[in-house]
């Protein structure tokens, strides 16, 4: 008996060695550097980019973007000689982001080193706001295969374009980098959440390096001419969005080691998850996303007769769901208690009915009444027909049926579409949908400044949903709103979400009723560019020393330069299905 112990003990020992060995394990570094004069220079960067390798185990470090330094390309080898020493000495991969000189162009330009100190790939900064402007841009989003894994880099503002991680992902990038430098005007609210979507959306392993203020970290304050401190938290976050090393509002090196093949048990059969929290695949076809890869057009405004609205949403517990045989008496309370609110657009959420059924079919009829003696646009999801499973549904103010989304991560269908109301351009997903970030993306190309959302998913939690939707309403500068079912996870709520990715009004837990919140559609989402007509005077001591004396204007569209900005030539494979996307679909005979 104690021999066979051994035996076993000592199988089971092997096995665990050869799974280990067929694992890639790799230790990965962003380094966070501080944001002063003293310290713009090649020997501070080399300093702690030493310091920082002197750790040991290093397989990859990651340095900040530095445009005070330069390098030019017919000079490469022997300009970046000091950071290829390093990268040899320690046999690391370094990346370091700074201005490459290349003929009459100045690029900003991610340089890989490999172990052995020679240059193993570069990629140029692909997109710019209006402070790169004096930069060429790179032509291409490409990936680097090194003997861990498949690395891709991203600098500074390329951060705004979701695009570019959709398409790294597409191409198999499995760490991404993002090297950044302070900008003018520092807004870091939007920053936590896109963090965790762009790691999240991708897949991948996503290493943040950027720079701390070496005084306390204090955010902006426009009217007081503070432009706000330098971020720091330069961060190594897991493939599901978690920061598993932060360096805080402090220079240092966020350092964590990670199984890039490790992934938890999926008993959610039989849609394949491959990950280590519940989420949901898109598994249809991928060519509603072709506006992403297309040029944009502003869209033509509708005729609208005004510009403000009030949306009303309703959330309920799940046993008062709309199932087929049954009248969902709840829902229909609730929506004449919402008769008090005067709504302009009523949001519930994803019912589990079918128009083919009789009850439906008659429920139908009453939606459409109420919408006509609430004189309001009611949007109800889950409402299926012969073909899909699921459809958020659309009444006008006269109860007739305008619009019908189907669920689209289940199969897909050929086009995404958006509906005009009489304040404003709308479009819907539903569910799940919420985790094909590229959905969300094309509504918004197509002019939608609300998105609804009628949800049943609760996912791996009520924060991480709440982050994704939050990432939605940032990324596209929208309005989101989002009606799920009560649930004992206190995070999940029904939500309203402004295009600053704020959360405006929520459900109570575990309580049936309706929140309200009014909308201007003319109030557009701000940005910062040029120079502000009076600029403010520094200070010598205090709360005056964060004034820099180089205050940029606050100006209103910030979706609209965002999108003028896009470079959708860069994008052709989003609307594609290859050997990525389907990782990710249910295996044959599922």
């Amino acid at each position: 008996m104690t021999r066979l112990s051994i035996l076993t003990g000592g199988l089971l020992l092997a096995m665990s060695l050869q799974a280990h060995a067929q694992s890639r394990v790799v230790t990965l570094a962003g380094l966070c550097l501080h944001d002063s004069d003293d310290c713009r220079n090649l020997d501070y960067v080399l300093r702690q980019s030493e310091q920082a390798l002197a750790r040991g185990g290093v397989d990859l470090l990651v340095i900040p973007y530095t445009p005070f330094l330069s390098f030019a390309q017919e000079a490469a080898a022997e300009d970046l000689k000091p950071f290829s020493d390093l990268a040899r000495a320690h046999s690391a991969y370094l990346c370091i982001a700074l201005h490459e000189g290349a003929g009459e162009q100045t690029y900003a330009t991610s340089v890989l080193l490999d172990r052995s100190g020679d240059i193993g790939f570069t990629w140029r900064k692909t997109h710019a706001l209006a402070d790169d402007d004096h930069l060429a841009l790179g032509d291409s989003l490409e990936v680097y295969h090194a003997d861990f894994g498949t690395i891709a880099a991203t600098i500074g503002t390329d951060f705004y374009f979701p695009e570019a991680y959709e398409t790294l992902r597409m191409k198999g990038a499995e760490v991404i980098l993002w090297q950044h430098y302070p900008e003018r005007f520092r807004e870091h609210s939007t920053w936590e959440p896109l963090l965790a979507a762009r790691a999240f959306d991708s897949h991948c392993h996503l290493v943040a390096a950027m720079y701390a203020d070496p005084r306390a970290y204090i955010t902006n304050r426009y009217s007081m001419g503070m432009q706000g401190a330098a971020f720091g938290r330069s961060m190594v976050i897991n493939r599901v969005g978690v920061p598993i090393a932060d360096t805080g509002y402090a220079e240092g090196v966020a350092l964590a080691t990670v199984d890039l093949d490790r992934r938890k048990q999926d008993p959610y059969d039989p849609w394949v998850q491959s990950e280590n929290v519940f989420f949901v695949n898109c598994v249809g076809d991928r060519t509603a996303l072709a506006p992403v890869a297309e040029p944009w057009t502003p869209a033509v405004p509708g005729p609208y007769s005004k510009r403000t609205a009030r949306l009303a949403v309703v959330y309920l517990n799940p046993e008062n769901s709309w199932r087929n045989g049954e009248v969902p008496r709840r829902l229909l309370e609730l929506l004449a208690q919402a008769a008090d609110l005067r709504p302009d657009i009523i949001l519930a959420s994803e019912m589990s009915a079918n128009e083919q059924d009789e009850t439906t079919q008659e429920v139908l009829g009453q939606i459409a009444e109420k919408a006509r003696e609430l004189n309001a646009y009611i949007c109800i999801g889950g409402l299926g027909d012969a073909e899909h499973s699921s459809i958020a549904r659309v009444w006008d103010r006269q109860g007739n049926q305008i619009y019908g989304q189907p669920l689209y991560w289940v199969k897909g269908f050929p086009e995404i579409e958006v509906f005009d109301t009489d304040f404003a351009r709308v479009g819907c997903h539903s569910c799940g949908d919420l985790y094909t970030p590229m959905f969300d993306r094309v509504l918004a190309l197509k002019g939608a400044e609300l998105i609804l959302d009628p949800s049943q998913m609760w996912g791996g939690s009520g924060r991480i949903n709440e982050t994704l939707l939050r990432a939605r309403a940032i990324d596209n500068g929208v309005w989101l709103a989002c009606a799920h079912w009560n649930s004992s996870d206190p995070g999940l709520r029904s939500v309203a979400i402004d295009p600053y990715g704020q959360v405006m009004a929520a459900s109570r837990f575990q309580q049936e009723g309706i929140f309200s919140v009014d909308i201007d559609f003319d109030d557009k989402r701000v940005y910062y560019a040029g120079e502000a007509p009076d600029q403010p005077v520094p200070g010598t001591e205090g709360i005056g020393t964060y004034i820099s004396g180089d205050l940029p204007k606050q100006l209103p569209g910030w979706r609209e330069m965002i999108f003028g900005r896009r470079h959708p030539e860069l994008y052709t494979i989003i609307p594609t299905v290859n050997e990525v996307t389907m990782q990710y679909r249910p295996h044959e005979g599922q």
